[in-house]
């Protein structure tokens, strides 16, 4: 586990930090400035719809998503993000499917001035509501008698929230296609996707 660390979440950390140094560099407005700008009644006339579809897979959780939301700028994403959840139990063993909904943000460091590359960093927090459960019960044939395995039920909310750091590849306008790590509360793999 330390090694997928050190060679993955290390090196991004390293790009995304050398590529935000680069950008403050030649950027002309400080961050708060860019913001105020970003919300302003001019700044609200250069937003752009954006949505992705994305797929993330870790050690026990797989999840289908899909975000919408608006590019504030060429840097800032916000969007909302729907899910369909599936956790396998291994001890059980059993799944516990959930409907996933939230907030995202996400945040780009281009690399170089066509800006086909970037590395980018996707914060989302938000809920899954439990709607399935398989294998929560084992019964035990020799006593007839019936343990719980899983504690989540049906109807259930949990909390759900994580960080998909991630490079991305620049197609045409705004396709664009992503990939990177996933250290969530529920999941800790992969991601892939596309956006337009």
């Amino acid at each position: 586990m330390k090694n997928l660390f050190y060679a993955i979440i290390l090196p991004l950390l390293f790009m995304a930090y050398s590529a935000s140094a680069q950008e403050q560099k030649t950027e002309k407005m400080g961050y708060g400035a860019g913001w105020r700008y970003a919300f302003s009644k001019e700044g609200r006339k250069e937003w752009k719809p954006e949505f992705t579809l994305r797929y993330m897979s870790g050690f026990t959780t797989s999840a289908p998503i899909i975000t919408g939301g608006v590019r504030i700028d060429e840097k800032r994403t916000f969007s909302l993000l729907l899910g369909r959840g599936d956790t396998y139990i291994d001890h059980a063993p059993g799944d516990i499917y959930t409907i996933m909904t939230g907030v995202a943000f996400r945040r780009y460091f281009h690399l170089g001035k066509r800006k086909i590359f970037a590395i980018y960093s996707d914060l989302y927090i938000g809920a899954g509501w439990v709607d399935k459960v398989t294998g929560k019960y084992y019964k035990n044939t020799a006593t007839d008698e019936e343990m719980e395995l899983i504690e989540e039920s049906a109807g259930d909310v949990i909390l759900i929230g994580g960080w998909q750091p991630g490079v991305r590849v620049r197609c045409y306008k705004n396709l664009h296609l992503f990939l990177g790590p996933t250290i969530a509360s529920d999941c800790f793999g992969f991601h892939v996707g596309v956006g337009f």
